[in-house]
């Protein structure tokens, strides 16, 4: 199973007054490692104002940057046309090809309400794990 981190779970892991801290610090130790792209990194430097913790988590080896955007281009634009009224973030088109990528894989996010609609392969349901509400 490959585990596939979106920024909401980063942040709750890094930010202690994160509402879902306890869920993503305990996630990210127990599912680890989990697999990502350059845009959710950036995107977590963003949210937590500091890009060296997700630095720090992809040379510890908590994190794995296993995505060539210039190789899935196409797909993602297709993506991010497709889902352009739910004004998906390119983070998520990655993350949802990730999960096209591989078949055995599950996106770990705290984001309910966008990947409950997103699909992969077209109408495919995609492996989430999200906190308990």
């Amino acid at each position: 199973m490959k585990n596939i981190a979106d920024t909401g779970l980063l942040a709750a892991a890094l930010d202690r007054s994160d509402p879902w801290h306890d869920w993503g610090a305990l996630r990210l130790r127990q599912e680890g490692p989990f697999y990502t792209c350059d845009a959710v990194l950036a995107e977590l430097g963003f949210v937590i104002n500091d890009p060296i913790p997700g630095l720090k988590l992809v040379a510890r080896g908590d994190l794995i940057l296993d995505f060539d955007l210039c190789a899935q281009l196409d797909r993602v634009l297709e993506l991010l046309d497709k889902y352009r009224d739910r004004r998906m973030e390119l983070a998520d088109a990655c993350l949802v090809r990730m999960s096209e990528l591989t078949d055995a894989c599950k996106i770990w996010t705290v984001d309910r309400a966008d990947f409950r609609v997103y699909r992969r392969h077209g109408r495919a349901v995609i492996p989430c794990e999200f906190p308990n509400v």
